[in-house]
């Protein structure tokens, strides 16, 4: 673990005692092992690291949800097992992740710490419901926002029996578990039962799941435009570029092994900016 992220867990252990506005800069830095001055130099502020400790873990947990997503070898029912698994788990070893947005901070740190935990809700809401609609196909679109939000209802209370009360649960036993009772709600759901919930009344949520995902789209694509506007010269690297800026203007219909395809080309000729590009276009499809 490196410097940063060492001061992310000590901080975030020491919000969860304490709260976030008791704990000081001051008792991060000396908990830490290093001088206050110093970790302003990985954090400007508290609610910069604040924001930081949310944004980190949770980009963890959606990297390992998307590796299993993409393991072919894994039926629908088996890909959604396995990722509550791995969150459960996450949650484990970070409990005080879990304590952290149970008390104050996670509403009340600043605006930006309250998007950000709003977007992870909208991105975990979004990811159960196509997962939802993967294993039961298409009839339960109509209930699958009631649906994911009760499998998160039901997950969240027994993350803080594990985390909160240290209540020893198994995250194997616990995903099964839950998938059985999903079970159950759809089935009763899709037996002439109604949704409260539509894509209507669930709006922001939908936008906010796509939001920042749209922000790295755009990012990629103003790398390119730098990049060609620095190749003048008609030659395949100009052309790889444009078809690469096409190809992600396609949005949701944009073929990833294309994508991949240019960028593994591109990455022969170390071409100014390729670095931030292939990060972006990384992040799109995470």
């Amino acid at each position: 673990m490196g410097r940063k992220e060492d001061i992310m867990e000590t901080a975030m252990k020491l919000f969860a005692e304490k709260g976030y506005h008791a704990a000081s800069m001051q008792e991060i830095a000396e908990r830490s092992g290093v001088a206050k001055g110093s970790i302003y130099n990985y954090f400007k502020s508290k609610e910069e690291l604040a924001v930081s400790i949310f944004r980190y873990h949770y980009e963890v947990l959606f990297r390992q949800l998307k590796q299993i997503e993409a393991d072919p070898a894994l039926t629908a029912r088996e890909r959604l097992r396995r990722q509550l698994t791995v969150q459960i788990q996450l949650f484990d070893e970070h409990k005080e992740l879990v304590q952290m947005q149970l008390g104050e901070q996670a509403a009340k740190v600043s605006d930006e710490v309250r998007h950000l935990v709003f977007r992870i809700r909208a991105h975990t809401l979004h990811w159960y419901r196509r997962a939802i609609e993967d294993i039961y196909g298409e009839q339960v679109r109509p209930v699958s926002f009631d649906c994911a939000t009760m499998l998160n209802g039901m997950l969240k209370e027994y993350l803080i029996y594990l985390a909160v009360d240290r209540k020893p649960l198994l995250p194997e036993k616990l995903a099964a578990f839950l998938l059985d009772r999903l079970d159950a709600i759809v089935a009763s759901l899709l037996d002439g039962k109604t949704g409260l919930l539509d894509e209507t009344m669930m709006a922001d949520y939908m936008a906010a799941a796509t939001q920042e995902r749209n922000q790295w789209k755009e990012r990629a694509i103003s790398c390119l435009e730098r990049m060609a506007a620095m190749h003048p010269v008609e030659d395949d690297i100009l052309r790889s570029l444009r078809l690469l800026k096409e190809e992600l203007e396609k949005g949701e219909t944009a073929r990833r092994f294309m994508v991949e395809a240019l960028l593994l080309y591109l990455a022969k000729y170390s071409l100014p900016l390729y670095n931030e590009l292939k990060e972006a276009i990384e992040r799109y499809f995470d």
